[in-house]
């Protein structure tokens, strides 16, 4: 080796190193299960489902979280509050219908809260905390075509944010005229009390923290908090008493039906590097902040398999590019059964944690634009998808330019905007196309050019049907979407895709990047539609199948029922020009 190439050889190890280095520093999902962010894929309180929860601080300084409960729809926020974890502390909960058709979470667990939940109620005996999940963000003034009643909230996906390390800095000794004040991070430390029980310090403290007080307060520190961020320039962030957040939480949750006898457990997925800013991002409780957009990190860092076995750390325009990309999967594949003899059934779940932002005008504005009124003879026939020449800003057309289209009238439509890799504004449903393939535990796909072989039926297909040849494409349109093999049931659900005519045990792959285009009367697979800002090909998914079977069989009439959840296995692709790093090609 000559002594330039040498040269560019250590350089090219030291730049590897520097990439290592990077990586530590930017948004990534963490394999190992500990982050900042964790994403709970899915809840569910239908038909006797309950799902219990928790979360885990395994770190040496209190902590500051964010809980968020997303229904499945457009992901509006159904409840939020701020939870305050001491060091090393767990904390438990369980959304569950209250019998009336209202999910409710139920709290068992004497971690602070703000507003402080545990206490309000007595279930069975037991004190614990009881709060209703609301449909405030979906209706009325916030009405976004989809149902309005509580039902809605029932399913969906919840997610834990860290906000920051909490401290000590407003402790305060007792002078004559105040009494003595412990910091923030004793306030939420665990200690017996004169019954024996371990409860935290002071939570009302931190309630008092959040508390607008208006006139003389009992205490000049009494409401610091939210003077502080109704003082900033976010208008939502308080800066006393926390400091950058450090990660070391994880989580899990697990559907539970008893009357079935069945649990769907599963570990939530951790992001590490969402937010590094020197005093987090604390946030007034009950407000849609801090969001997975308000991090202030836009680096992801993304694990490519084979054959490049590589990490790549890609840039993006904002904090929610970022963690949408540690998501992006352009195939998805798992396991089904729906094996006759064991009465089995699978649903597949799968949650866009990131749609919203995406796709929810209330998110990415409105836009307006004008087309020709295609009942109009003057417009030239048009049908849309048809050209059409642009009009002024109130749609009236150049007659000197475009003599042909003198006579026709434009009609202003008003729409959401959509941010790929997104394609669909959601107003009731927000659609994305993808491509079911499947093979039984031989080898055997469900080939539909085969003589005598029908393909599967998957609903609900996409506009204009299908052809044929190729994979059979459907749609999911939620944000949450449970995918259902044959006519079993594991989970009883609004967010309903099927698919049917399948073997009764195989696996399946759902392509998330492939385009449909008109063919005919029909669909054709073309060219890579769904893709981000930095060519990442495919939509940000989680989830997991789960399988359920019965056992009618033994004695004494009893009815046994198993469960078991898998997680799915996906692939990450990226298309980009051809381009050299590091070095001059030519070397």
């Amino acid at each position: 080796m000559n002594r330039k190439n040498l040269t560019a050889a250590v350089l090219a190890g030291l730049a590897g190193v520097a990439g290592l280095a990077a990586t530590a520093q930017a948004v990534n999902l963490n394999p190992d299960g500990l982050g900042q962010v964790l994403i709970y894929p899915y809840y569910n309180t239908n038909d006797g489902n309950q799902t219990i929860l928790s979360v885990v601080n395994t770190t040496d300084q209190a902590k500051a979280v964010k809980v968020r409960f997303h229904e499945g729809y457009n992901s509006r926020e159904v409840l939020d509050f701020n939870l305050y974890l001491s060091m090393y502390d767990v904390w438990v909960a369980a959304a569950a219908d209250d019998g009336a058709g209202t999910p409710t979470l139920y709290i068992p667990d004497t971690s602070c809260t703000v507003p402080y939940l545990y206490g309000n109620s007595v279930e069975a005996g037991e004190t614990m905390g009881v709060q209703e999940f609301l449909p405030y963000a979906y209706t009325g003034d916030y009405e976004d075509g989809g149902p309005t009643d509580i039902s809605r909230a029932a399913e969906g996906y919840f997610a834990m944010i860290e906000m920051g390390v909490l401290t000590n800095d407003s402790a305060r000794a007792a002078t004559t005229k105040l009494p003595k004040r412990i910091g923030s991070a004793d306030a939420v430390t665990h200690g017996l009390n004169e019954d024996g029980e371990s409860v935290p310090e002071n939570c009302q403290q931190l309630v008092d923290n959040w508390t607008e007080y208006g006139g003389a307060k009992p205490d000049p520190m009494d409401g610091m908090w939210f003077d502080e961020a109704e003082a900033s320039a976010s208008g939502w962030q308080a800066t006393t008493d926390t400091k950058r957040n450090r990660g070391g939480l994880f989580g899990g949750a697990a559907v539970v039906n008893t009357a079935n006898g069945t649990m769907f457990s599963y570990d939530a997925k951790a992001i590490q590097g969402y937010d590094k800013s020197v005093d987090g991002v604390h946030a007034v409780p009950g407000t849609i902040h801090p969001s997975m957009d308000d991090g202030d990190q836009k680096t992801a860092t993304i694990f490519f398999g084979t054959p490049s076995n590589e990490a790549v750390d890609l840039f993006y325009s904002r904090s929610i590019g970022a963690i949408s990309a540690v998501f992006m999967h352009d195939n998805v594949m798992n396991e089904f059964t729906t094996e006759e003899d064991l009465f089995a059934s699978t649903d597949w779940v799968f949650t866009f944690p990131t749609k919203a932002f995406y796709v929810d005008s209330d998110k990415t504005g409105v836009s307006v634009e004008y087309i020709p009124d295609a009942g109009d003879p003057g417009c030239n026939f048009w049908e849309p998808g048809d050209f059409y020449p642009p009009g002024d800003k109130d749609g009236v057309i150049d007659p000197i330019k475009y003599p042909s289209w003198a006579t026709c009238d434009y009609v202003k439509v008003t729409y959401g905007n959509i941010i790929p890799p997104f394609t669909d504004s959601f107003d009731g449903k927000a659609c994305e196309t993808v491509y079911f393939t499947d093979w039984d535990r031989e080898e055997s796909p469900s080939n539909p050019t085969t003589p005598g072989n029908n393909p599967p039926i998957v609903s609900p297909p996409p506009p204009g049907g299908t052809t044929p040849k190729g994979p059979p494409p459907f749609q999911l349109c939620y944000e949450t979407n449970v995918l259902r093999f044959g006519d079993g049931v594991v989970f009883d659900s609004d967010l309903l895709a099927t698919v049917t005519n399948i073997p009764a045990d195989g696996w399946a792959k759902i392509s998330m990047s492939l385009k449909a285009t008109k063919a005919g009367n029909g669909l054709s697979i073309g060219d890579e539609m769904h893709q981000d800002e930095n060519g990442l090909v495919g939509l940000p998914v989680t989830g997991f199948a789960a399988q359920e079977y019965e056992n009618e069989y033994l004695t004494g009439g009893v009815i046994a029922h198993y469960g078991g959840l898998f997680q799915h296995k996906s692939s990450v692709k990226r298309i980009e020009p051809e381009r050299c790093y590091h070095f001059d090609c030519s070397d």
